[in-house]
């Protein structure tokens, strides 16, 4: 308002045209601006925060020392993001009744696909913490109860430069295994 009155009294008319065009444009832009953003902001809400490790299983297990399995697990991961993320450095622990089992970690990455579920094989190396308690499991599977169970997933979702960590915990491992994975032994 007291812009209004001091171009009236103080400059030309030929400026307070140009004066008032302007700020006609400025609101324009203001406008487009706020819109675009707000634009941005809905369709970049997705984010890394929002992928999801839907599924385990465990596919195949082999025994490759004394002290280590080699397993390879399929893994279901919903990303809903607009962006591609590369998971890599899974590492992981197996708990029975919260007792520290084994632990495992795997080299592999995947690519996590913009708005996708994505089914990835992932070979990991368990690392048994007592091997003798894996043998007499193989003796007697009866006594031992699946549910008992429980593993605690980390990895790391990558973008380009920018690294976010991610962790599941608690899965149970009956679910993870379409079937007792030892059969063949």
């Amino acid at each position: 308002m007291f812009i209004d009155r001091f171009l009236t009294l103080h400059l030309p008319a030929w400026a307070r045209h140009v004066f008032m065009r302007f700020r006609i444009l400025s609101h324009k832009f203001l406008l487009c601006t706020l819109l675009a953003v707000s634009v941005l902001l809905v369709s970049c809400s997705k984010t890394y925060k929002d992928i999801e490790l839907k599924d385990v299983k465990v596919e195949k297990l082999k025994v490759s020392s004394l002290r280590s399995l080699d397993a390879t697990l399929a893994v279901a991961v919903d990303n809903p993001a607009v962006q591609r993320f590369r998971a890599e450095n899974l590492t992981g622990t197996v708990y029975q009744k919260g007792v520290k089992v084994a632990s495992f970690s795997s080299a592999d990455a995947i690519q996590l696909e913009p708005k996708s579920v994505s089914e990835n094989r992932i070979k990991v190396r368990l690392l048994l913490e007592n091997p003798s308690a894996v043998l007499s499991y193989l003796a007697d599977r009866k006594k031992v109860d699946l549910a008992d169970f429980t593993v605690d997933i980390q990895v790391d979702i990558t973008s380009g430069i920018l690294k976010f960590p991610y962790s599941k915990k608690g899965m149970k491992v009956d679910s993870m295994l379409k079937d007792d994975p030892f059969k063949d032994f």
